[in-house]
């Protein structure tokens, strides 16, 4: 924490000395240290000294999780101590690898800086929406290590939910920290009843894509800053919002972060979306460098002109690979330009996209009573005017949407193998 509360003041040039230096190190470690990447980079004719300059990583291969997956133990260090942690396997990749305690402190270390930009302290009180399996009937447990009530994610219904707003009242938080998905979910139900909720002093969203839709119903009925990071659990990338615009900011003491275009080339203009590229600086059980993450961006600049920070900035997450959809030509569209600024989407409870056939899109939806054959067509209409005439849209009305095993509300369940589709045109 003291060295990130240091470092926030460095310049560009420091930024990027210390980058090449860790980079360097970091290839080194894993060159010297592991079977695997010894080999990789011997089949492709590069050594640690490949790496002069920050542009020369470049040169060295990617890798990606079935590469580490069937070869953990060769992409991996046996460091005392470590322990082996898994994905939710978001890309329909089951991965798993090694991760040692110092790793972990890191990373929290990380994320807690990130959330001091909008004023968050250790010890403040939080409301937390997650995945979590509560056996208590009130489907609430408080935590005073972290100073959090804990409300499980997957009994966010009606009745629940009203159980969770009262007990607000009495615990006052200072933070709401939740799936975007849950987030949302608790907003809308708090603007249907019209009910009121505490003063909180910002909303902490976490492990999934924040939606501009969700951004925008968490500040009308939660009026306070909505704080949004990515991150992912191989620990190679972190990036959270600057505290006075809602960019994402590449935290550089964490990891070198790339874009990498369908071309394999560097994402060097702003406005052009590129895949997330990540090298590791924390990760030492199992190495991640040049990590595929699967998981896509859209370039910004570089600096922020608002905070000053000389940092990658991207304009936004276009979500995982699993998060597109598929026309019938072949288009790949982000579910980010399925974003809706309008009211749309008031006259249903939860919805969630389905696809399984290229070109063909089912919408599912929990309508409330206001939802009426005309509401749903003027969905529909809408919808196609986002999609394109590639995409056949059927809208599909069911009595519950299910949740992953994990609690969060699925935007998107893409049944499609994406992972095989190349390139991913910009």
């Amino acid at each position: 924490m003291r060295f990130l509360a240091e470092s926030e003041n460095w310049s560009a040039d420091h930024v990027s000395s210390y980058q090449l230096s860790e980079v360097r190190r970091i290839v080194r470690y894993a060159y010297e240290r592991t079977r695997a990447y010894r080999e990789l980079y011997a089949r492709a004719g590069v050594t640690p000294d490949s790496v002069q300059t920050l542009d020369d990583i470049v040169n060295l291969p990617c890798v990606e999780k079935e590469m580490i997956r069937d070869r953990l133990e060769d992409f991996s260090v046996p460091l005392q101590g470590r322990s082996y942690v898994t994905t939710g396997g978001s890309t329909g990749i089951p991965f798993g690898f090694y991760r040692d305690e110092l790793s972990f402190s890191k990373e929290l270390a990380s994320k807690a800086h990130q959330y001091h930009r909008i004023g968050w302290k250790e010890g403040d009180r939080q409301l937390v929406f997650r995945g979590l399996p509560i056996k208590r009937e009130s489907r609430m447990q408080f935590y005073p290590r972290f100073n959090e009530l804990r409300c499980s994610s997957y009994y966010l219904v009606p009745e629940r939910m009203e159980a969770y707003r009262k007990r607000a009242f009495e615990f006052r938080p200072e933070w709401l920290k939740c799936y975007p998905s849950s987030g949302y979910i608790f907003a809308s139900f708090l603007k249907e009843t019209g009910r009121p909720f505490p003063p909180i002093k910002g909303v902490l969203c976490a492990s999934e894509n924040l939606y501009d839709f969700q951004e925008k119903r968490l500040r009308e009925v939660l009026p306070a800053r909505v704080f949004s990071h990515y991150g992912h659990y191989e620990m190679a990338v972190l990036a959270g919002f600057c505290e006075y615009e809602n960019t994402y900011h590449v935290l550089p003491q964490y990891g070198y972060a790339e874009l990498m275009g369908a071309n394999g080339r560097p994402i060097n203009e702003p406005g052009q979306r590129g895949e997330i590229v990540g090298t590791s600086f924390i990760m030492h059980a199992t190495p991640f460098i040049r990590y595929r993450t699967r998981d896509f961006a859209t370039l910004k600049s570089r600096g922020c002109p608002s905070c000053g920070r000389p940092y990658p900035v991207w304009e936004r997450i276009d979500g995982r690979l699993q998060e597109f959809l598929v026309t019938s030509t072949g288009r790949l569209i982000s579910m980010t330009a399925i974003n809706m600024h309008d009211s749309i989407f008031d006259h249903v409870r939860q919805f969630q996209f389905f696809q399984e056939e290229r070109g063909k899109l089912r919408f599912r939806y929990i309508p409330k009573e206001s939802c009426c054959p005309d509401v749903v067509a003027d969905m529909k209409g809408r919808l196609l005017v986002k999609l394109g005439d590639d995409v056949s849209l059927c809208m599909e009305q069911v009595p519950e949407i299910s949740l992953t095993s994990r609690g969060k509300h699925r935007f998107l369940i893409q049944k499609l193998n994406l992972n095989v589709i190349e390139p991913l045109a910009n």
